[in-house]
């Protein structure tokens, strides 16, 4: 075909008709007429080259049309004898296939092929089926089981080398030569060492690892057990009438022995028989018998924690974090309110200083309170409260002590454990899973030679995964106590505070009156102890003359380092749980100051009204810190301001606050002052904790440091030599 100039080339195709085809399709019936066989008679061959497109169904492939047979044709597929196979191969077409195609109701029977030899059991499958037994979801083929065997094994024995392991050879020589001579001390060495003296000797038993051998052994097969699901239901009215049925069996009567005793009186021959009284398990027990029992006690206290969620619902739902503030609301303020949950106070409790608190590790509900002494003019008795936050109306445990506490502190491996310090240098380890007072140690005057106030307590876990308390006193030793097998408290002396003089590190001490020169006492008090957020064997302790000594478990009656951080006593001391490096630290010069480990003067100082008593870092947020000064409660925040505080919060009355410590959640805040009672406060209305906690507070530090740049030149200088050379 052409079209004005252009022009288009068709190549050349050629369409080859089979005419013996065509003739052998007019010999067949119409009925056995297939459109695939009438497809198959024409090729296509382009350029001489044949191009015939190839069946899209295999040939080997079972068809549809297969499928429709007569009823008198057997479809099911069976195996075929090689006679069978070389014959159907030997053939173009047999008259099988053309059997298997026929679509007419009647069939010549001249048109069917019968294999005489083909074996008609071999490949049946038979139609019964187990209703019993559930189908397979996969029809998977037949495995011979693992544990079958061939029915002939054939073994052949050869013969080895033969290696000789052991050899001792019998000798006998003449008597008088040498080698009678050396036969002669053999024996009497071998008599020595196994009949005479020689068998006592230290001996050491020695093994030897032969060359692995695989042997077989002999097993024996037997069919898997039948397995089958069951299931049951059983009320707790099934169980209670189970239990009581089984209680109102008849004990056992134990024999009536005699036991003889020359030394005894006629009446006690005989063994007392427990007498059995069924009337007793009838009749149960009474208020008498059971109202000081540990069950009724435990039953009492789950009861009291349920039905005080009824008076501090909205409390508790505060508490737990379930009350959530929209981040995106545009109301928000960021006024840093301190809204009141509840105050932990109890009649016992009431106007006795509270002197410790400290919260338990594997339940941070539950938190253990210390009453003592305020000042030294006091005279109160000691007294441990164990409260549970779920609980604020009643405390769980109380525990009367004849001298004043002045620290306690929980186990971090038995949480049921607690370490208390007295005012007369006693220390001792308390069961709180008791109701009555169960002591587990207690210190002993021989071993611990201090007799004035314990200041702190803390635990610690050694290297065999033991733990010991580490105290601080006020002579200025350090103690290590550790508890031994035999419930012995042994006191081993760490080191002692000695006074420091001379020019040191940190802020500038007042000038001391020059008349006195010798000081009333060598031994400053050690107030505080904190141990070091990343090596296990350093911690800091803070003194009553204002000095903060570095110390070390490996360094014994010596300090690595100090510094003066106030100019009065160190109350109180934490590191920031976002940087490890930074320190604040509180005291009686009515200060708080951050301090930067590896710098020797302070990077910032906070001034409160009076004297500080606690300090805390948030634990979610980075750049806030609270602390407690006379009866004024004050939040800090960083980043917004560092010359005043955000907020302050006044509580009435003639009431001193002495403890402050943050819920781990860093939402709750729990603050402790000298008539007994703990507060409990929801901090409200603060700015949202950014995402790099640690990035916000260098770059807050860096920014109050802006005044001071030789103070920022170390710190830079600092951070660099920590990427470079780590921690």
């Amino acid at each position: 075909m052409s079209s004005g100039n252009s022009e288009y080339s068709q190549p050349s195709t050629n369409i080859i008709t089979d005419e013996s085809s065509d003739s052998e399709s007019t010999v067949k019936t119409k009925a056995a007429y297939s459109f695939m066989e009438n497809r198959e008679k024409y090729k296509v061959i382009v350029d001489g080259v044949d191009c015939t497109p190839d069946n899209i169904v295999d040939n080997d492939f079972v068809t549809m049309q297969d499928t429709f047979t007569h009823a008198a044709l057997d479809s099911r597929p069976r195996a075929r004898s090689e006679v069978a196979l070389k014959e159907a191969k030997s053939r173009t077409k047999s008259a099988l296939d053309t059997g298997m195609k026929v679509y007419a109701t009647t069939i010549s029977l001249d048109d069917i092929y019968i294999d005489h030899t083909l074996n008609t059991e071999e490949g049946f499958t038979s139609d019964e089926l187990d209703l019993d037994i559930a189908p397979s979801a996969f029809y998977l083929p037949k495995m011979n089981p693992i544990t079958s065997y061939p029915p002939e094994i054939t073994i052949t024995l050869k013969e080895t080398e033969t290696y000789f392991l052991f050899e001792l050879p019998t000798t006998s020589y003449e008597k008088g030569t040498s080698e009678a001579t050396l036969v002669e001390e053999e024996n009497e060495f071998y008599q020595y060492i196994t009949v005479g003296k020689g068998k006592n000797r230290k001996m050491v038993t020695e093994e030897t690892q032969s060359k692995e051998c695989v042997s077989q052994t002999r097993h024996t097969l037997a069919t898997r057990p039948q397995k089958k699901n069951a299931i049951s239901f059983a009320s707790m009215w099934d169980m209670h009438d189970t239990y009581a049925r089984l209680a109102r069996v008849k004990a056992e009567e134990k024999p009536d022995e005699m036991v003889m005793y020359q030394s005894a009186a006629p009446t006690l021959l005989r063994k007392k028989i427990d007498k059995y009284d069924p009337s007793d398990e009838r009749r149960g027990k009474n208020f008498d018998e059971i109202y000081n029992t540990p069950q009724f006690l435990d039953a009492i206290l789950l009861t009291e924690r349920v039905l005080s969620t009824l008076n501090y619902d909205k409390e508790q739902k505060t508490f737990r974090g379930l009350v959530k503030i929209d981040p995106l609301s545009l109301d928000l303020i960021y006024i840093y309110s301190m809204k009141p949950l509840w105050t932990l106070e109890c009649p016992e409790a009431e106007n006795r200083p509270i002197t410790s608190i400290t919260f338990n590790p594997k339940n941070n509900d539950i938190l253990a309170v210390g009453h003592g002494k305020f000042t030294y003019a006091e005279k109160f008795t000691g007294l441990i409260c164990v409260w549970c936050t779920k609980n604020p109306c009643k405390p769980e445990r109380l525990y009367n002590f004849h001298d004043p506490l002045t620290s306690v502190a929980f186990a971090d491996i038995n949480p049921n454990w607690l370490a208390c310090g007295f005012s007369n240098g006693d220390v001792l380890i308390l069961d709180v899973i008791s109701y009555p007072i169960k002591i587990i140690a207690k210190s002993k005057r021989d071993t611990n030679p201090c007799f004035e106030p314990i200041w702190t307590t803390s635990w610690r876990t050694s290297d065999n995964e033991n733990q010991f308390v580490m105290t601080t006193c006020q002579d200025g030793r350090i103690n290590r106590f550790t508890s031994t097998k035999t419930h012995d408290f042994i006191c081993s002396p760490m080191m002692r505070i000695s006074t420091v003089e001379g020019k040191m590190k940190g802020i500038e001490a007042p000038r001391q009156c020059q008349k006195e020169d010798v000081p009333i006492t060598r031994h400053p008090a050690a107030l505080c102890m904190k141990w070091h957020p990343n090596v296990d064997h350093i911690y800091f302790v803070g003194t009553d003359e204002g000095c903060i000594h570095k110390c070390s478990t490996h360094y014994l009656n010596q300090h690595m380092d100090v510094f003066r951080a106030h100019s009065g006593p160190v109350y109180g001391m934490e590191f920031s749980p976002f940087m490890d490096t930074l320190l604040v630290t509180c005291g009686a010069d009515s200060a708080v100051r951050l301090w930067m480990e590896g710098i020797d003067d302070v990077i910032l100082t906070m001034n409160c009204p009076t004297a500080v008593y606690d300090v805390a870092f948030c634990p979610v947020n980075s750049t806030v810190i609270i602390c407690v000064s006379g009866n004024v409660l004050s939040i800090w925040d960083l980043r917004r301001k560092n010359h005043m505080p955000c907020a302050e919060y006044t509580f009435p009355g003639q009431v001193v606050l002495t403890y402050i410590k943050f819920s781990p959640s860093g939402d709750n805040v729990f603050v402790g002052d000298t008539l007994g009672r703990v507060h409990t406060f929801h901090l409200e209305d603060t700015p949202i904790a950014p995402f790099y906690q640690k990035k916000l507070l260098d770059e807050t530090i860096k920014k109050a440091l802006c005044t001071r740049p030789l103070i920022l030149k170390q710190l830079e200088k600092l951070e660099k030599f920590r990427e470079k050379f780590g921690k």
